[in-house]
């Protein structure tokens, strides 16, 4: 439901704009190099992921409920993967010891 009601009973509509690669500044897709990492945002997370070119995903590892974990998620501007959460590269940094992924992971994950 996205409609609220203000005092009065006047109707106020919430509207959520869907994010599209054209509305973001993100690097765009075909500029992304394989094996290199990328500073950007999921929704409004910030993180730091890895290009996988072949498999035009993002890999990237996160601690969830205290294990470390790989995960992958595709380019904002993919739009044939369904629902799932993309991920907006917006700067190409120097990776620090916490963000790298070894060769193995990188190529093994999802």
């Amino acid at each position: 439901m996205n409609q609220f009601a203000l005092r009065g009973g006047q109707p106020f509509t919430l509207d959520t704009p869907a994010v599209s690669a054209s509305t973001t500044n993100g690097l765009a897709l075909e500029t992304l190099e394989h094996g290199a990492y990328y500073a950007g945002k999921i929704g409004v997370t910030s993180m730091v992921a890895r290009w996988h070119a072949k498999k035009r995903r993002f890999v990237f590892g996160e601690f969830s409920l205290g294990q470390y974990q790989l995960k992958s998620l595709a380019h904002i501007a993919d739009s044939g993967r369904g629902t799932e959460d993309r991920f907006i590269p917006l700067a190409r940094p120097e990776p620090k010891d916490a963000h790298r992924i070894s060769d193995y992971a990188f190529e093994t994950a999802g």
